[in-house]
């Protein structure tokens, strides 16, 4: 303890690793373990690739910026076209003439998508209206997702999307943490 009624550096390093260590993997709502969900995701990722398939990364916050880096290093690693809406001229526009809740999904069916595309959503909560939204629609048109979150495992991000990982926050596992 370091004296002010919080855990010491190490013991934070380790909630962390305790939460990387007990994440949920889930492919089709199903529980998979990390080595057969990462299989399902690199074939699918191959798939898009073969078939000239996009990825669309989307976030909020640092997750936007989570969002940029993936897109590049899809672009430039895999040679698969990647897109966010990252721009902040853009998603301002579209936000205006349609609301933030829906400027994702607009920016997204302006790119009309197709099942050969994975569409990747980062968000803590898992809640985010403007990610719920796109999962909502890739669900309708069957267009494969990822979605990456925190917090609850029963968050709305991880029940729509195909393919989803939960990280489980460290407080979540020690909540004496703040």
């Amino acid at each position: 303890d370091s004296g002010y009624g919080k855990k010491s550096y190490l013991d934070y390093i380790q909630s962390i690793n305790n939460g990387l260590t007990n994440s949920h993997y889930k492919v089709s709502g199903i529980t998979k373990n990390s080595q057969d969900f990462f299989n399902l995701l690199i074939k699918k990722t191959f798939e898009t690739k073969k078939n000239n398939g996009r990825m669309f990364f989307f976030g909020n916050g640092a997750s936007a910026s989570f969002s940029n880096h993936m897109a590049l290093d899809w672009i430039k690693n895999a040679k698969v076209l990647s897109y966010t809406l990252s721009d902040s001229t853009f998603l301002t526009a579209l936000a205006n003439d349609y609301s933030y809740e829906e400027c994702f999904l607009e920016f997204l069916k302006m790119n009309f998508p197709t099942k050969n595309d994975i569409i990747i959503t980062t968000s803590s909560s898992g809640n985010s209206s403007n990610i719920v939204k796109v999962l909502e629609y890739c669900r309708v048109h069957q267009i494969t997702t990822l979605a990456l979150s925190g917090l609850d495992e029963n968050n709305l991000s991880n029940q729509i999307s195909e393919f989803s990982k939960n990280f489980y926050s460290w407080n979540q596992l020690d909540p004496s943490i703040d």
